[in-house]
């Protein structure tokens, strides 16, 4: 590794390090964090337990890989053992008295030291490949869990952000329709409006209270929605910055998404290491037909006495060979995990086709959605004039006498309604754009 990569590694260590701290100073602090969707989905990246439950199952997949690789090293081990002979073994022979002889001492001691070393194993270097795929299925899982993750925390922000502003919009209504109460109730008491429109306003006024505590209480779930995805604690007060009108431009702007390819989508990269390490598991089960050959030493010293002690000499007995394994007869268990195994691989490729389909009808769902999306916007926003002109008209009529209460009504939930529909038009189009590239397998934290 050049020593420019090792310095440019080391600094992005201590930079996320730092971020992280500081994170945590400020929330020990109680300080409102102010979050961009940028810096939203940094913290998450960083702190989410999904991402680092990812990156745990990475190293654990890694060292089962080095353990595979381990297994080619020679082994070695020793035995020790002590016998004591009650009934010691004989040896049979007409030549003794009795037809028989005694051998060895009553106490036997031995210790034997074993290296064995595989030459040729075929089944051990297809048990190493197999480790290497769990590795590669590993980053694509860690690869699709960023993905997921980036798009919930944008379906979360930006949920937020709507939100926010339908809030407000509630807020304006309820205002508006506080102050056309306050000014019938003053007409009223001057005789220039009725005792029902009094009424009226008031109650008009009073049914907005639970839609505005209804969409606050909507906000603080989004909001801890949001902060569970950065894994924050849910006590940390937290804003999100911007604000989702914003985005209006960019809608207007839109042409399309460009290609709709499906080669980084992780779901179908997943499949092909599926199939990938279905393939090498039948070349593993096939190659346990082939012979295996080992190499191996034994070393042994032992010593015999009629009493418990070590005073004796002790030999040594050193023995170096191969050993050769070859299967002849297996009751055929090879031949039908080779066929369970070809009927996995042939599932797997009709899952992936059906997962492709059924991907590539996102895709267009997605773009169609978005494509909608803007078409209403315009729509909405014409509403939005028309419904202010409306209002603003209703207000002049009612004051001079020529209007009526329910045509005021009338107009400031229309126009309310209005400005909601475009709020939520925005961000469908924002959170199909998201539901577009998490298809499409795209990786980066920026925003468009």
């Amino acid at each position: 590794m050049k020593l420019r990569t090792k310095v440019t590694i080391a600094l992005t260590l201590l930079i996320s390090v730092a971020t992280v701290n500081g994170l945590h100073a400020r929330e020990a602090a109680g300080e409102t964090l102010t979050l961009t969707v940028e810096r939203a989905l940094e913290i998450a990246l960083n702190e989410n337990l999904s991402v680092k439950i990812a990156g745990e199952e990475i190293k654990r997949v890694d060292w089962l890989k080095r353990e595979n690789w381990y297994s080619l090293l020679p082994s070695l081990g020793t035995n020790a053992q002590y016998t004591n002979n009650i009934l010691k073994p004989v040896f049979f022979s007409d030549f003794f008295p009795g037809g028989k002889m005694e051998i060895g001492a009553t106490n036997s001691y031995a210790v034997t030291s074993t290296l064995q070393v595989p030459i040729f194993s075929l089944t051990l270097f297809k048990s190493i490949q197999l480790s290497e795929i769990d590795l590669k299925s590993a980053l694509e899982s860690a690869r699709n869990t960023k993905i997921e993750l980036i798009a919930q925390v944008k379906n979360s922000f930006y949920g937020v952000l709507m939100l926010e502003q339908s809030l407000k919009v509630l807020e304006e209504s309820y205002n508006n329709a506080r102050q056309t109460a306050d000014n019938i109730k003053k007409m009223y008491e001057n005789g220039l409006a009725s005792e029902y429109d009094k009424i009226r306003s008031d109650v008009a006024v009073r049914n907005l209270l639970p839609a505005i505590t209804q969409a606050s209480n909507g906000l603080e779930l989004a909001k801890m929605q949001l902060k569970v995805l950065l894994s924050l604690d849910l006590e940390t007060p937290v804003e999100v910055a911007g604000d989702i009108s914003d985005y209006e431009k960019e809608i207007t702007e839109f042409n399309g998404m460009g290609t709709m390819a499906l080669d980084n989508n992780s779901s179908l990269k997943s499949l092909d290491i599926q199939i990938e390490k279905l393939g090498k598991t039948y070349e593993l089960i096939r190659s346990q037909r082939l012979p295996s050959l080992a190499g191996f030493a034994n070393h042994q010293l032992q010593m015999q006495s009629e009493e418990f002690s070590f005073n004796r000499m002790w030999t040594n007995s050193v023995a170096v060979g191969l050993a050769l394994q070859i299967p002849i007869f297996n009751k055929l268990s090879i031949s039908l995990k080779e066929k369970q195994t070809q009927v996995g691989i042939r599932q797997l490729g009709y899952q992936r086709e059906m997962v492709e389909n059924n991907l590539t009808l996102a895709l267009k769902n997605s773009l169609n959605e978005m494509k909608r999306a803007k078409i209403q916007l315009e729509s909405d926003k014409e509403a939005v004039n028309q419904a202010k002109k409306g209002y603003e008209i209703a207000k002049v009529r009612y004051s001079t006498g020529t209007g009526t209460l329910l045509e005021l009504n009338d107009t400031e939930v229309a126009l309310t309604r209005s400005q909601l529909n475009m709020n939520q038009t925005i961000y469908d189009f924002i959170k199909a754009r998201n539901e577009f590239e998490k298809v499409t397998g795209k990786e980066t934290t920026e925003t468009n």
